[in-house]
């Protein structure tokens, strides 16, 4: 990888990759400790992406190349469109969905080569960024289940097999300030506390169809709402919630993996077939 000697056409890519890093990052940090993205946080990087999109298009005319562009304009539109149907259908959240559409429109081509070299989806320089930032999230997303397995067995925590993978239980006195959603049902029969978990196939259906999936961040904004829930979590101790790793975290490390490592499909690719 040599930045240093990336074509100029590129430099308005490079700006936008810098900024939005630093918007992710500070995505990240807010979604952490609020759990909510502040909607004035896109504006500086559509600020000043958008001026270097258009130099950027400018430039490639200029160069004559326009035409090698052409393949991955409906990449382009595809990924957008896609994007917006993941929250239409809340497999995602709205600021996950910023993030990447932002990522499509304003870095749709590696502003330089990474160090494994240019992956598949377009003709060097003019290779498609968002498909490799979006696989190595999901790579870097997958990771974090095995990782709570390893910490579940590791503390000695309970659950049929597939939750183990999924969340960890938390104090029920205290279940407001985590992060996640609940993945267990209480109910109390004649003074007696009875709690099973939910199905993982039922919990992704309700997910979808937008139900209603108690999230702990619900709890800490509305618990006049959940008084009853929050009193049966107290009685229960301990609650199991799904890990609540938001999503922007595996984006920007997607991203930032992709710029600099490159697109870890093509390198899995290359392993197997030499």
């Amino acid at each position: 990888m040599d930045i240093f000697s990336m074509p100029a056409v590129m430099l308005p890519l490079a700006v936008n990759a810098l900024v939005l890093i630093i918007t992710l990052i500070y995505g990240c940090r807010e979604d952490i400790r609020e759990r909510a993205v502040p909607v004035v946080m896109w504006y500086p990087a559509l600020a000043i992406g958008i001026p270097m999109l258009i130099w950027f298009w400018y430039s490639v005319a200029e160069a004559g190349d326009l035409r090698m562009m052409m393949p991955l304009i409906p990449l382009i539109l595809f990924f957008v469109v896609a994007f917006y149907l993941f929250t239409r259908f809340n497999l995602m959240g709205m600021a996950d969905t910023k993030a990447l559409i932002l990522i499509t429109v304003l870095i749709p081509c590696f502003p330089f080569a990474p160090v494994t070299g240019y992956p598949i989806f377009g003709f060097p320089p003019y290779v498609f960024l968002p498909f490799s930032v979006l696989f190595n999230a999901v790579v870097i997303n997958l990771i974090l289940p095995v990782t709570f397995f390893i910490m579940n067995v590791i503390r000695g925590n309970r659950a049929p097999l597939p939750y183990l993978f999924l969340g960890f239980p938390v104090q029920g006195s205290d279940i407001e300030n985590q992060f996640g959603i609940v993945m267990e049902e209480f109910t109390e029969v004649n003074g007696e506390l009875q709690r099973k978990f939910i199905g993982v196939g039922a919990a992704i259906k309700d997910l979808v169809a937008g139900g209603k999936r108690v999230y702990t961040k619900s709890l800490k904004e509305h618990p006049e709402r959940y008084r009853k829930e929050l009193a049966l979590y107290r009685k229960a101790g301990t609650v199991w919630i799904s890990y609540g790793v938001p999503f922007l975290i595996p984006i920007t490390g997607g991203l930032i993996s992709a710029l600099f490592l490159g697109d870890l499909f093509g390198f899995l690719i290359r392993l197997v077939v030499s």
